[in-house]
């Protein structure tokens, strides 16, 4: 799963960090290759595990729970290939900010940061001198990368607000989508052979699932991303005609613009009608997933990382994921998504080029093919993407790509100022403490005080 909270104590430690200073061990780049066929790792083969007395290790650390098993395959087959010892930690998402906090005060990133780093934050692990500017190995290696013109995040331009170094600090791994995921079961129980696609079939299905005794819907809204990015957005940007009108209109108006109103109302209704899970307001993606997969709930909106968790955890599960519902048929249902995790490499690696060598077999075709069709997971080599046997679910989702968004919401809330207020509005909107018209009135007097 993907979290992307990252809290201000991050960017003090980093701001302390980047004080502190980091030694800077910068490797070689390698030579161009379009894909097709896996590259050689200019490291030596080994001929045997125990020819080499002192292998090289080298650390890769992610949060992508359900891949553990594929990438141990793909993982054992390096070593075979090369001597290169490669080991995965996993980490738990929920803790992932104070794992990087706590990495930042050793002064020492992990060799391999498998993430989603972005904005201030990558801007202070740069200044900090901790992570390796990839640019010369993302135009060396010749990958087209699906997704990137979306929203990959890894890269800081020329004129960043924070003196940052120019570059791409990230090599796409994985992409995403997201949409609704609904238990197959109780769809069909209710009298659907598909998905609901406008916002009152969507209302129908929840009722009939509710008469079952079963809560129809839970939402991560205790996670400011998925508010925002998973829930919030794909009703807004309906309603107000795409990415550009919702841009325009929290630059112009902020959050008074009427149509904000009938956004709120939508979650309000969802809540009058009982048909959220109790405790929606502060459930994370996590606790939403579980839900799921417990048939506590009939859906729940997620991303493409869902996939490799139902197959790991509830394989017998039937599933299926569809675009959000429509409010206004007359437009477009628009989601998140794009190039969600990349590969962050330690300024201070010891084993640079050996890293390298191994992102670069990684994501080459063959092995993010294995990837995709063991574990689910959208790969970013494009080629991959086309090449791999897919199920019919994930050429759903894979198709969802269409309806992404250059922006987020996430990132358009920060532009305007409102954040936090925001997150923490709906939360309230959901748990009944304010109503929709208190909620946008709320959301205007912040933005014009922080807009003066």
């Amino acid at each position: 799963m993907i979290k992307k909270t990252y809290s201000m104590m991050l960017v003090v430690m980093l701001a302390f960090t980047m004080l502190v200073g980091c030694a800077s061990n910068s490797g070689g780049n390698n030579s161009a290759n379009t894909g097709g066929s896996s590259p050689s790792p200019s490291s030596k083969p080994a001929e045997t595990q125990a020819a080499k007395k002192d292998p090289v290790e080298i650390e890769l650390v992610h949060y992508q729970t359900g891949q553990e098993d594929a990438i141990n395959q793909l993982l054992d087959e390096y070593f075979e290939l090369t001597g290169v010892k490669v080991k995965q930690t996993l980490i738990d998402a929920k803790n992932n900010q104070q794992y990087l906090i706590t990495r930042a005060q050793e002064k020492k990133f992990p060799d391999i940061y498998a993430g989603s780093l972005e904005g201030e934050l990558l801007a202070n692990l740069v200044n900090a001198n901790l992570v390796e500017n990839l640019l010369p190995e993302w135009e060396a290696w010749g990958y087209e990368w699906l997704g990137e013109e979306k929203s990959f995040k890894g890269d800081l331009a020329a004129d960043n607000p924070w003196g940052a170094e120019p570059g791409k600090y990230g090599i796409p791994y994985m992409v995403a989508t997201s949409g609704y995921y609904y238990n197959k079961k109780m769809l069909n129980e209710a009298g659907f052979e598909k998905a609901p696609a406008t916002w009152n079939e969507f209302l129908d299905f929840s009722e009939k699932v509710k008469a079952k005794g079963v809560s129809p819907i839970a939402y991560d809204f205790g996670d400011n991303w998925g508010t925002m990015n998973a829930v919030i957005f794909p009703i807004a940007s309906n309603i107000f005609g795409g990415e550009e009108n919702l841009t325009a209109a929290l630059k112009g108006d902020g959050l008074a613009d009427p149509k904000w109103l009938e956004v709120f109302n939508k979650i309000a209704e969802l809540r009058d009608k009982k048909y959220l899970a109790e405790g929606t307001a502060v459930l994370i993606m996590s606790d939403a997933e579980k839900k799921f997969i417990n048939e506590e709930v009939a859906v729940i909106s997620n991303g493409s990382w869902f996939v490799p968790v139902l197959k790991s955890d509830a394989p017998d599960l039937e599933w299926l994921v569809a675009l959000p519902p429509a409010v206004n048929a007359n437009n477009d249902v628009n989601i998140d998504g794009g190039v969600s995790i990349s590969f962050t490499i330690s300024k201070n690696n010891k084993n640079m080029q050996e890293t390298k060598d191994f992102i670069k077999w990684f994501v080459d075709g063959p092995q993010q093919i294995k990837m995709t069709e063991q574990s689910g997971i959208l790969p970013a080599n494009s080629n991959a993407l086309t090449e791999a046997d897919l199920d019919n679910n994930i050429k759903v989702i894979a198709g969802l790509g269409e309806k992404l968004t250059k922006k987020r919401l996430h990132a358009l809330v920060t532009e305007a100022n409102i954040y936090e207020e925001f997150w923490k509005g709906v939360q309230a909107l959901v748990e009944g403490k304010k109503s929709p018209e208190q909620l946008q009135q709320d959301l205007i007097k912040v933005y014009t005080e922080k807009n003066k």
